[in-house]
Order: structure tokens, then C-alpha cells, then sequence
């Protein structure tokens, strides 16, 4: 095998991992159906690249590690970092985690965030950022990319009427924008947030993950969908309760963009309900950004009608060695702590080049000010 052939295999090996969440290739290489498929990606990787349907059919992992009742592929590490609910969220962190992985800790709080003791009483002349997101925002413990804005915030943004800022990190594992809005709705308002952030990675758009798969979990378990926008969906969509999952993907994905949309909004209107802003931060994988390229597109028809502010994050590992910024470029490609560094170094010069939203997350008499000073990228 030629070493470029090996670079290509390693970094579309790392595409599927970083996007699933899977921490160990052999575990499901060692079971016949992994063995297929991954010997048919290598194939189709000889042949210009990995075939879409074969990393849909992969990407169904994710999913599959974060079950209830799942075999031993999938996340055993991450399984045992989550909470089962039987509702329509379906898990949230465990509180009080505290385990060791590759790129450093992960570490919850007694409230289940991966964040310091932040109390629901938010203290006086403090501005509160929440943040909605998957695996991509959780990174290692006090080293990932929101903890370093939080930082250069409280360092070099503070203002009279603001004298500190909280990023409250409610991002979990494979959650898909449903999810987000879920918590956003329900548990966030709690810490009476000043702004909330949305941030969407390519996994909303796979086949096999989303908010379609999370809908057809919930039927498959008989969960409640909660919400009657969602219902009405689901019956003018011609869902059964004995459909198999995949046939629910199917007869949802007429109604992507849609729901999608749908769920922002509600998530606007309890910004706005508050008194809060919000804004939309696209976060890529450390991975090429031409494969993610149409998903970020699609992403922004869906978004911009809708008048929020986007940060577009998607050229931040456009020519890079990729290997250098994966927790382990077999097993988990997961943005490690250089590649965290690097969304923070893209994501703080941009939210400054975009006054709308700056002004968004420090505080309209904030960001008026301080917009023009325009900092280097780190």
C-alpha cells in the first residue's frame, strides 16, 4: 500500500470516527457485518473515495452505541459518561463524571455539564452564554475550545455593565438539533441565560443520524414526541409505529429543512421570550473540509431566512495535517487539544468581524464598542 493510499485510508478511516463517536474500530471490524463494511470502505477508498451510502450505513453506529440496551460495539466509554432518560431527550450526561480518555479529562459538574460548578443564580454583572451542540463542543476538560473563549473573554471583553462572562455548555454527545432545542427549552432557562448558541456540525445532516433517527428511536420505544408540530409531522409524513427505522428516515426527509428550521425558531422565541440573543456557530470535524461542504451549505439555506447570526467555522482544518489535531488518528479523531485551539482561533476573530454577532453574545452596549477592534487570529 502506497503511503499516500494510507494517509487517504487513515483520514477517511477518521472521518466515520470522528462523525460516529465510535472509540474502537476493532470492536466492530471484528464483528462479520463491520468486516464487510469496512472492507468494502477500503475498497470504495482505492476507487476515489468512500461511497456516501457506505458512510451513512457506518455512521448508524453513532446511534447505536447510545442505547439503552446495545451490543459491545458502539461507545462503551461515552455510554458510561450518559444518563438514560425515558423521555423524549433520551440521555444527558451523568453528573459528576470524571474519566480519562486521550486528549485529556472528561469531567462533569454536579449538574451534569462539562463545565465548573456554575449555580442556576446567575451572580450580578455576569453575562451567561448557552451553548447547544454534539461531541464536537464537548472536547477535554478545561482545555476545549469553549473554555478558551470564555477565557479571552473574561480577559481582554469585560465591560462596566458586564464584569464577567459563563459559557454554559450544555452540548452532549451525538445530540441532534431536537435535542438541542429540548434543552434549550427546558433546562437552560433555569440559569437565566443572556445568549444562546447553537451549534450545528455535519452530523445533523447524515442519513443515519439527526433528528430523523431521533424521531424514529423515539417511536421505535414508544416515547411521547412532545411536541404537536412533531406529530403533525410524523402522521402527514405516514409514520407507523411498526416501521423500521430506516423506513422512518425515509418518509421523514421531505421534512429536513423544515423541522430543522422549526426547532431554531422555537429556540429563538425562547431567547427573545427572555430577553436574550442568539446566534447559529457552524463547527466543523477535523476532518476535509470538501467533504462537509454541501451539509454546510445546505445548512445555511435553512438558516439564513431566519435572520440570526451565523459564524461559519467550516475552513478551520483546510490544510492542515490533519493527524495533528485528532485525539487518535485510528480510533477517535475527535478534535484533540490542538484542534480545539484551532475552532477557538477561528471562532474568536470571526464573532469580532461580524458586529451583529458580537453584539449578540458580550451585550449590544458592549459589542458597539468594542466590534471595530478587530483582534489578530490567534
Amino acid at each position: 500500500m502506497s503511503s499516500s493510499f494510507a494517509k487517504t485510508g487513515c483520514a477517511t478511516i477518521g472521518i466515520i470516527l470522528a462523525l460516529l463517536g465510535l472509540n474502537e474500530l476493532q470492536g466492530m471490524a471484528g464483528q462479520s457485518h463491520g468486516e464487510r463494511l469496512f472492507k468494502k470502505v477500503i475498497a470504495e477508498m482505492r476507487n476515489n473515495g468512500l461511497n456516501r451510502e457506505d458512510f451513512d450505513t457506518l455512521a448508524g453506529g453513532y446511534y447505536e452505541g447510545l442505547q439503552q440496551n446495545t451490543g459491545p460495539g458502539g461507545l462503551p466509554g461515552e455510554r458510561d459518561d450518559v444518563h438514560f432518560r425515558d423521555d423524549f431527550r433520551r440521555y444527558e450526561f451523568r453528573p459528576n463524571v470524571r474519566r480519562s480518555y486521550a486528549a485529556g479529562m472528561r469531567i462533569t459538574n454536579s449538574l451534569g455539564m462539562p463545565n465548573p460548578e456554575y449555580l442556576y443564580a446567575k451572580p450580578a454583572g455576569t453575562r451567561r452564554i448557552a451553548w447547544f451542540g454534539d461531541s464536537i463542543s464537548v472536547g477535554p476538560y478545561g482545555q476545549d475550545f469553549l473554555t478558551l473563549l470564555e477565557r479571552r473573554l473574561n480577559q481582554d471583553d469585560l465591560f462596566p455593565s458586564v464584569r464577567h462572562f459563563e459559557i454554559l455548555n450544555f452540548a452532549v454527545y451525538g445530540y441532534s438539533v431536537l435535542q438541542m432545542m429540548d434543552t434549550a427549552l427546558n433546562t437552560a432557562p433555569q440559569f437565566h441565560p443572556d445568549v444562546y448558541v447553537v451549534a450545528l456540525s455535519g452530523l445533523e445532516l447524515d442519513r443515519k443520524a439527526g433528528w430523523r433517527t431521533h424521531i424514529g428511536r423515539l417511536i421505535a420505544s414508544h416515547t411521547d414526541l412532545k411536541y404537536d408540530y412533531l406529530k403533525r409531522v410524523v402522521t402527514e409524513a405516514g409514520v407507523a409505529p411498526t416501521d423500521h427505522l430506516p423506513s422512518v428516515r425515509i418518509k421523514l426527509t421531505p421534512y429536513f429543512s423544515p423541522v430543522v428550521a422549526w426547532a431554531l425558531q422555537q429556540i429563538q422565541q425562547q431567547a427573545e421570550s427572555q430577553g436574550a440573543a442568539m446566534m447559529i456557530v457552524l463547527v466543523p470535524a477535523p476532518i476535509d473540509p470538501s467533504f462537509t461542504e454541501s451539509d454546510f451549505n445546505r445548512l445555511h439555506k435553512i438558516i439564513d431566512p431566519l435572520g440570526i447570526p451565523i459564524i461559519d467555522l467550516r475552513d478551520t482544518f483546510r490544510g492542515v495535517d490533519l493527524d495533528a489535531v485528532h485525539v487518535d488518528n485510528v480510533k477517535d479523531i475527535h478534535p484533540n487539544i490542538r484542534g480545539h485551539e484551532m475552532i477557538y482561533e477561528n471562532l474568536y476573530p470571526r464573532l469580532h468581524a461580524q458586529p451583529q454577532a458580537w453584539a449578540a453574545l458580550v451585550g449590544s452596549e458592549a459589542g458597539v464598542q468594542q466590534a471595530s477592534k478587530l483582534p489578530e487570529r490567534q
